[in-house]
């Protein structure tokens, strides 16, 4: 029996810390890789990479945890693939436990809150569909060209990064106006551009680490929502 739930034994919860410190570290590195784009056909593999498993893993358990709480015990092998790598979908069953859950936080209005920021439409949802398609079979896109000398019926992660950025600049006025000076002003504006999709990262990990701690998952996810959020980093802006 551990500290996080009585079904769980002591190995699991080792495991289950292991988790949440990979997630903490991956959406650290994340936003962090993001904040420092500047060309995504040399760095966006790193950033789809660690993105993809990150926003994966921090979906998977914190789901996890809402699961333990309902039932008693962790998912099995065979729910969890049954999840699979479909971080959209993820994002649909998460938002369907956060309506449920939000009744046993501990602040529900504050609760609900940092659950509307994470329904933001301008960003974030262009960006978790670059990070799913990757996670599903992206990283894989240019491998099966070649294997079958077919034109995929997929868009390459690469190209959704585009929408993220023009998703970005589309919703973002100051960033509308590409500026004509010099290369040194150029350089700033790609930074704004990269700091304004870092920001949108930063604050929907935030709100889930948060709506961890208020009780949205259960007694695990209490723990857990702690876990996920690097010790005295900051809060966002929401």
């Amino acid at each position: 029996m551990s500290r996080f739930h009585p079904s769980l034994s002591d190995q699991q919860a080792f495991a289950l810390l292991f988790e949440s410190n990979s997630t903490r570290n991956l959406l650290r590195n994340t936003v962090d890789a993001i904040r420092r784009l500047r060309e995504p056909s040399l760095d966006g593999d790193a950033i789809f990479t660690l993105g993809s498993i990150g926003v994966e893993k921090a979906l998977k358990i914190m789901l996890g945890c809402a699961f333990l709480e309902d039932r008693g015990t962790w998912p099995t092998k065979n729910e969890l693939r049954g999840w699979g790598h479909n971080i959209e979908r993820l994002l649909t069953l998460l938002t369907e436990r956060v309506r449920t859950g939000l009744a046993d936080t501990t602040a529900r209005g504050y609760s609900q809150g940092l659950h509307d920021r994470m329904q933001s439409p301008d960003i974030l949802p262009a960006l978790m569909a670059t990070f799913s398609r990757y996670g599903r079979s992206g990283r894989f896109h240019y491998l099966d060209v070649l294997a079958t000398d077919l034109p995929s019926e997929y868009d390459a992660p690469n190209h959704l990064w585009d929408d993220v950025e023009r998703q970005t600049v589309d919703t973002r006025p100051h960033l509308r106006r590409l500026p004509k000076e010099s290369m040194e002003d150029f350089g700033s504006y790609l930074s704004a551009v990269s700091s304004a999709i870092a920001d949108e990262l930063e604050v929907w990990w935030f709100c889930l680490h948060r709506l961890g701690v208020q009780g949205c998952f259960g007694a695990a996810g209490k723990n857990i929502g702690w876990d996920i959020w690097p010790p005295g980093r900051p809060s966002p802006q929401l």
